[in-house]
């Protein structure tokens, strides 16, 4: 079986970025090669490089559990090394070393069927020039003898070191790892490792390639991956679908691509705010803003000040010490799950079957050995075209001749290189409408491209933050919901789709998802957003607090673990509090409209309006540039959450609406009544 030349360009340009190491580029393309074939090894192997070289162990580990090449299970094995180093419990480690020892052997076991014994030195010198698809012996029984040392299985270790040292004497890791575990092993004799090992080569190694070589399958002319046509799917009753967390029943209804595909065409209009008329005028904007932190800063500091001395005198009562909280995410009870099921799962209608008759199937029969005859020439043709492409892949073609220059070949590697150029254009379109709040054009966007490349969890997150941006958590939740399902180490949208659930009060399936999480020693961050927004669903208290201060102390670069302290901090009235979570988050992400409108209200509820009017305004540039949007938004937020302040913000926006300010077209701050504008 061969790859197609788009799936080939794909590759050349993943492993380019690798030797760059740009890993993050480099694990974008590699998406979009694994969703050509989810089952090839091949690609497979590329897209868990990826993930393993930017520390997601756990993306690695579930990308190649039950994969069965050589490349794949040696990847898998150093994944469950790392996985077993990061986890705090015994048994679990013993339980992820284990699996790695499994698959090596595994590996070992296919090394032996499909390559010669011998070492041929000519691959390992050739590598500077050549990448190596297929890991070495030596590699494989260093990693085999690490992992069975950790196992506390030193007999086994010190066996399948000495292997890699027999088979390669440069493996010094296995040498000083030997070392490292000398003192366990039965006679152990220094002088023999020393001797046996680092003996000079003679000219009976082989100092050739290996004649068996293994790489990703070749290109072919009669193999394409990707399709740029757009398919616009059957209209879709949305009370009709079922909304469900996957994996919570067995046997559940899966949602297909039609019903995903047909959600953003019968969703309300997404309105595009129009941002033509806004300059670039990108430095004074930020100058803007430095200076404008800056003043939050001074006046944080000095509430501080002020409350300190407060405090110092007496004119204020401590607080009570508070108890050490043991945080922990537990499983509830899921034996009532009525309550995720909102209506009865849509399904299309299928096309009835029709029953052939005896004459019909003869005919067919017939049809079909033709066309297998077909196939079968236009293979041998298309093979003598295919080893025309692999010039440009550096390919041996089998023969002395040296390949020329052909212009159909030119033509054809320009083509697949274009069709890989426009799927990124699509994600890169839909990406930069999304950055500007244009949320139908971001989500209608991604409908260009084919079901390979639409279903998977970057374009499926992509289409749940934009439902989320326009306050429709209940369709944001079933695109989420779905990426989770086919991808649940993909964790980019956790922290958006906890967040929607929490808005739509689902408390046992928020419970699955952190639970679900809590474990994910790749993605702790938002492992402690969902289970910071469960707690806060389910417990309330200091608790949630608690989880969203382990997500900022781990990763405090990132804005939204500030932006929910912040909130906590305000619900309970603590205005000094969230003005200095929400100064974080304005820091960690300047052009987030989180940080700004957080510390408005923050403002507003120290009665400082004139400080609130413009950080809201700030907030709504950002955000929102019509009234109609923000009054959806803040009527989507009165449905989760009661509040007087939205409820005031709410009438002042129908009050715009309705054309009662003269200047209803004017931004609010420029509005001459603060107690009246500001919300």
């Amino acid at each position: 079986m061969s790859s197609s030349v788009e799936a080939w360009v794909l590759m050349a340009l993943v492993y380019k970025d690798l030797d760059d190491f740009d890993y993050r580029n480099a694990l974008l393309l590699a998406e979009r090669l694994y969703a050509i074939d989810k089952s090839n090894n091949d690609y497979r192997f590329v897209y868990a490089k990826c993930l393993h070289l930017l520390n997601d162990y756990n993306g690695g580990y579930a990308v190649l559990k039950d994969s069965r090449s050589i490349s794949c299970l040696h990847l898998f094995a150093k994944c469950c090394l790392d996985l077993g180093q990061k986890e705090a419990n015994a048994s679990e480690r013993q339980k992820y070393w284990s699996e790695g020892a499994k698959a090596l052997h595994r590996a070992l076991e296919l090394h032996k069927t499909q390559f010669p014994q011998d070492h041929y030195w000519g691959d390992d010198l050739a590598s500077v020039k050549t990448r190596n698809h297929t890991p070495s012996r030596a590699s494989m029984c260093n990693l085999l003898g690490e992992l069975y040392a950790k196992l506390e299985n030193i007999r086994a270790s010190s066996i399948y070191l000495w292997q890699s040292l027999a088979d390669s004497p440069f493996k010094l890791s296995a040498h000083t790892a030997l070392c490292d575990i000398a003192p366990d092993i039965v006679d152990f004799d220094a002088s023999t490792l020393r001797s046996s090992t680092f003996q000079d080569l003679d000219e009976h190694v082989h100092l050739e390639c290996c004649p068996v070589q293994q790489g990703p399958q070749l290109p072919s002319l009669s193999v394409t991956d990707i399709s740029n046509s757009e398919t616009r799917p059957l209209a879709l009753d949305k009370n009709a679908l079922g909304l469900y967390m996957p994996s919570l029943r067995e046997g559940y209804k899966d949602i297909s691509l039609e019903q995903l595909r047909s959600l953003v065409y019968c969703s309300h209009k997404m309105r595009d705010n129009d941002l033509s008329e806004v300059e670039p005028q990108r430095g004074e904007i930020e100058e803007k803003k430095d200076a404008e932190i800056e003043v939050i800063g001074q006046d944080i500091k000095k509430m501080i000040t002020e409350e300190a001395y407060r405090n110092k005198h007496g004119l204020h009562k401590k607080p009570p010490t508070e108890k050490p909280q043991q945080l922990e995410v537990q499983m509830q009870d899921l034996d009532d799950l009525d309550i995720l099921d909102d209506g009865k799962m849509f399904e299309l209608d299928a096309s009835p079957i029709r029953v052939r008759t005896e004459s019909e199937s003869l005919s067919e029969h017939v049809r079909q050995a033709c066309k297998k005859k077909k196939r079968l020439r236009e293979e041998v043709e298309d093979e003598d075209e295919s080893r025309k492409l692999y010039r440009y892949f550096h390919i041996p073609s089998g023969n002395n001749d040296e390949p020329t220059n052909d212009g159909n070949s030119d033509a054809v590697i320009l083509q697949a290189m274009n069709k890989v150029q426009r799927v990124l254009s699509v994600i890169a379109e839909a990406y930069m409408s999304h950055s500007f709040y244009h949320c139908r054009e971001a989500a209608l966007a991604l409908q260009k491209l084919d079901d390979c490349q639409y279903d998977t969890p970057r374009v499926l997150c992509m289409l749940g933050k934009t439902y989320y941006d326009v306050g429709d958590y209940e369709s944001a939740r079933v695109f989420f919901c779905r990426s989770f399902y086919i991808a649940p180490w993909f964790c980019d949208g956790i922290p958006i789709y906890s967040t929607c659930l929490w808005y739509l009060e689902r408390e046992q399936e928020l419970n699955l998802l952190a639970y679900n999480m809590k474990d994910n020693r790749s993605h702790q961050y938002e492992a402690f957003i969902a289970a910071g927004n469960w707690s806060k669903l389910a417990k309330g208290g200091n608790e949630p607090s608690k989880w969203f201060q382990k997500a900022v102390d781990l990763d405090p670069t990132r804005s939204y673990g500030h932006a929910l302290l912040g909130y906590e901090e305000w619900e309970k009235g603590n205005c000094l509090g969230a003005k200095l979570h929400f100064s974080n988050c304005m820091i960690a992400n300047k052009r987030s409209y989180l940080g700004w409108y957080g510390m408005a209200t923050a403002y507003q509820g120290m009665e400082q309006y004139e400080q609130a009017k413009a950080l809201l305004a700030e907030a709504v540039l950002l955000a929102l540039d019509e009234y109609e949007d923000a009054y959806k938004v803040i009527c989507k937020a009165l449905e989760a959450r009661p509040s007087p302040t939205s409820e005031k913000l709410k009438e002042k926006i129908q009050k715009r609406m309705a054309g009662i300010h003269e200047d209803q077209a004017l931004p609010l701050e420029d509005n001459e009544d603060d107690n009246e504008d500001v919300a």
